[in-house]
């Protein structure tokens, strides 16, 4: 029992000086599926709130699935499916396939439009 406790205050103190070191630790790589969504779900919702300021978000129009969108229809729908699956992440499973290959279309359609 002892040793667990020292093992894990061990990690956590190299999980620190990993995030500081570099950014990020080692334990982001455990459950890569969930820290990339994430990550794209805090960076696009702050993307939106700093470009949103800079830039006109609807200037870039995208087709998707017969319709036309703006940028910043598209960032809401990538934002909106990653908090879909995030709320529900402790039972994260197949159930969320349809929403993750929506998400991932939208991403590869606008990447080149992303950035002020």
């Amino acid at each position: 029992m002892m040793k667990n406790i020292m093992n894990l205050g061990f990690r956590k103190i190299k999980y620190w000086f990993q995030r500081r070191i570099r950014g990020w630790s080692d334990d982001e790589c455990w459950n890569l599926d969930m820290t990339f969504l994430i990550w794209l779900n805090s960076r696009f919702k702050k993307y939106k709130e700093k470009a949103g300021k800079i830039v006109d978000l609807e200037f870039h129009k995208f087709k998707y699935k017969g319709k036309t969108y703006t940028q910043l229809e598209l960032i809401d729908r990538v934002i909106e499916l990653s908090d879909i699956i995030l709320k529900d992440c402790a039972d994260f499973d197949i159930r969320y396939e349809k929403e993750l290959h929506e998400l991932f279309d939208i991403f590869e359609l606008i990447y080149w439009s992303m950035w002020w």
